[in-house]
Parts: structure tokens; C-alpha cells; sequence
């Protein structure tokens, strides 16, 4: 979908390098731009000097170069990347990409129709601006671990880097939008991301109920508060979701589970009834649950026409058969680190389907190929990296 498109990635750790990495699985050009020595912070993670997975999971799809952006060369070079870019990608404190050279306003100068990227904890303006925002700040800044967790519980982080990863999916779909519009008008734009609002647009329903009554919201665990049964039930051996969404719903999971009596009990024949009463619901649905296992009471529910699904632990997420039809988890040839498996992009399309092209870059290692394309020389490229404006990186083996 994006060939042709080249990607100036000039962010680190997660959320802007996954927007780049999603940018490149459809097609796009993407050179990501490190520091020489470290590089992004996230590539030897682990502290053993080999890159991590989760670099090589964010990373894939891209080019990398190495340059000092403390060297004012080092500055120009990627100012002429930023140039001939369609696509700019940054995060960092707001002010430092003006201080470099590398703003909005400079990129715009020379170049009207970038689509130009920021993407920080807490927005370009505003008292907050300048604060470092990472994963947990913003979950726990934007409601959603006020949400999460169990009844008289603390408040409980949402696994993964959630917020991170909001604010990828945020910044890769405002990305495309603002293509489409510079296709249609010419024109490039600022396009400006928050993990903290990324994160508090997860939840727009929560958000309309607040301010429809007024009142905050409470930590209700795996159950909903509007619905029942819409939780979590202990089996026989795992845990089970069920969901129903009508009344319509309610004699056929009273006859899945073989309780006839307690589809006209009047505690439990009606939605209110059932939430009002939900302590006694549920004891009375777990001790049915309780006498076989997950798999079979979603298999019973099922054929009874009834929304229900197991709760994987992580491992077992990978051995379903749907999740292996989908083909979510690619393999992928990884230099020095062999075969490593990773998540592919979570869509599907039919005529241009996105893929994984090249392995997450090692420190530097398209080096010399991308100043080589900007008209640089041998020897020219040589006489920067021994100044140690740019690395040369390694070469896979």
C-alpha cells in the first residue's frame, strides 16, 4: 500500500518506532536514525549486548544508519534525509528536535508536503509538556488503571505497553490520513500524539458514562456493571467469558447449563434482577461451571448460540487454532540471533498484504547505502565515520 513512501524514523523505545515498523510493513521506505554506541535505548535491553526481541519485534521493515546528531554533520545529513522524506517520525521532548535543526517548522521550509510526526508522553503544549511520559505514567495519568483491577483492590496496570502501543496505532492511522489529504491538496501537516491521550481514547464508553451521571467509576474486576452474565466464571479447571447481550439470550444459557429452575427463578430472570442480585448469580452459575472444564462449557455454550470464550494463559494463546489460521506470529531470520518469532501486522488485505521484508536493523548497518543514495562518496562516507559523525555499523554474517 505504501511503496514509495519513505519514513524518516528518528524515535526510540516503542511508540514511535512501531508506528515506523507498521508504516514499513505496507510497503513504506523506512531508515531509522540512531545514536552511535548505544543506539535506541531499547535494542540491548536485556544488558547483554545482544539486541533484544522486543527491538527486533518494533524494528522490523526499516534501514538503519548511525549519526551523532551532537555533531552539527551529523545534524545536515539528516536534515537532507528529512528533506527527500514523505514522512517524518520523532519523540522527543518537545523543543528538542527545534533545538537540533530537525523541527517542524525547518523540515516544513524545505520540504511543504511532509507528514511530520511528534510523539510524546503529554502533547507539544501545555504545563506538562516537557514531562517524560512512558507506558505506566500514562495508564496510570489517563483512568486506565483507575479501571483495572479487582473490587477494594489498588489500582492495577494493564499487562504489555499498552499506552505505548495506543499511541503507534494512533500515530500510524493520522499518519495515513494526513497522506491521503497531501495527496488530494499538496499539503503536509503537524501531526501531534500523546501516550496520555492515545491511552484515554480507549475509553470512550466509560468516559460518556462519567459524564452522563456523573459519578466515578468503581474497579468492578472481570464483570461488567450495565450487564449480566458479561464476566468471567470459574470452570472446572480455567476460567470461562461469557457475555449475553439480550433477553432474548437468557433461556438458552439457562438450557446450556441445565438449570431450567433458575431461568424463571426471579432473582435471576431479568438483567436488573441479575446485577442486583449478582453475588448469589454467580455462585449458583461457578458451582454448574465448576463440574466440567473450560473447553467443553464453551463448547456447550457455543452451540446453544451464546457468546463464550476461554481465558488463555499467554502460552496457550498461540496454540489456537484461529490465532494460527490468522497467521498473527511470523518468523523471521534475525542476524545473530537466528530464526526469532514476532507479531505480524494485525490486519489482513487483499490486494496489498502487509509483510515482513527485512529483519529489525543492526547499530548502523545501512550506513554507508543511505548517505551512498543522498550522493555521498566513498570517500567522503569514510572521512565521516573515522570524524565519528556517523558509524559504519556491522554487516550481518
Amino acid at each position: 500500500m505504501l511503496q514509495g513512501i519513505r519514513v524518516l524514523d528518528l524515535s526510540r523505545v516503542i511508540a514511535g518506532p512501531y508506528s515506523a515498523a507498521l508504516l514499513g510493513d505496507l510497503g513504506a521506505d523506512v531508515i531509522k536514525v540512531e545514536r552511535p554506541g548505544r543506539g535506541d535505548d531499547m535494542r540491548s535491553f536485556r544488558g547483554d549486548g545482544q539486541m533484544s526481541a522486543a527491538f527486533a519485534a518494533v524494528n522490523r521493515n526499516k534501514r538503519g544508519i548511525a549519526v551523532d546528531l551532537q555533531q552539527p554533520e551529523g545534524v545536515r545529513l539528516v536534515f537532507e534525509l528529512a528533506r527527500r522524506a514523505d514522512v517524518v517520525v520523532e519523540n522527543f521532548l518537545p523543543g528538542v528536535a527545534e533545538r537540533l535543526g530537525l523541527g517542524y517548522p525547518a523540515i516544513r521550509a524545505v520540504n511543504p508536503a511532509v507528514v511530520y510526526a511528534s510523539v510524546t508522553g503529554f502533547g507539544q503544549t501545555g504545563p506538562l509538556a516537557r514531562k517524560p511520559g512512558y507506558n505506566t505514567i500514562a495508564q496510570g495519568m489517563s483512568g486506565l488503571m483507575a479501571l483495572t483491577g479487582m473490587p477494594g483492590h489498588p489500582p492495577t496496570r494493564v499487562g504489555g505497553s499498552v499506552s505505548d502501543v495506543a499511541a503507534s496505532y494512533m500515530t500510524f492511522g493520522m499518519v495515513n490520513a494526513a497522506l491521503v489529504h497531501r495527496f488530494r491538496t499538496g499539503e503536509g501537516q503537524h501531526v501531534d500524539v500523546s501516550l496520555v491521550s492515545a491511552s484515554l481514547g480507549l475509553l470512550p464508553d466509560p468516559v460518556a458514562v462519567y459524564f452522563d451521571t456523573g459519578e466515578r467509576p468503581v474497579r468492578v474486576g472481570n464483570r461488567n456493571l450495565n450487564l449480566s452474565p458479561a464476566e468471567a466464571f470459574q470452570a472446572g479447571d480455567g476460567f470461562v467469558n461469557v457475555v449475553l447481550m439480550n433477553p432474548d439470550q437468557w433461556g438458552r444459557f439457562c438450557g446450556a447449563l441445565g438449570d431450567a429452575a433458575m431461568e424463571t427463578d426471579s432473582r435471576f430472570a431479568t438483567n436488573p434482577a441479575r446485577l442486583e442480585n449478582h453475588p448469589a448469580f454467580k455462585a449458583r452459575v461457578e458451582a454448574i461451571l465448576g463440574t466440567a472444564s473450560a473447553k467443553e462449557w464453551v463448547a456447550r455454550l457455543e452451540a446453544a448460540g451464546i457468546a463464550a470464550g476461554p481465558i488463555y494463559e499467554f502460552d496457550e494463546v498461540f496454540e489456537d487454532p484461529q490465532v494460527r489460521y490468522l497467521g498473527l506470529v511470523a518468523e523471521v531470520e534475525q542476524p545473530g540471533a537466528g530464526k526469532v518469532k514476532m507479531l505480524t501486522f494485525p490486519g489482513r488485505a487483499s490486494a496489498t498484504p502487509p509483510r515482513i521484508d527485512r529483519p529489525a536493523p543492526l547499530l548502523g548497518q545501512h550506513t554507508a547505502e543511505v548517505l551512498g543514495e543522498l550522493g555521498l562518496s566513498s570517500e567522503e562516507i569514510d572521512r565521516l565515520a573515522a570524524a565519528r559523525v556517523v558509524v559504519l555499523g556491522e554487516q550481518p554474517t
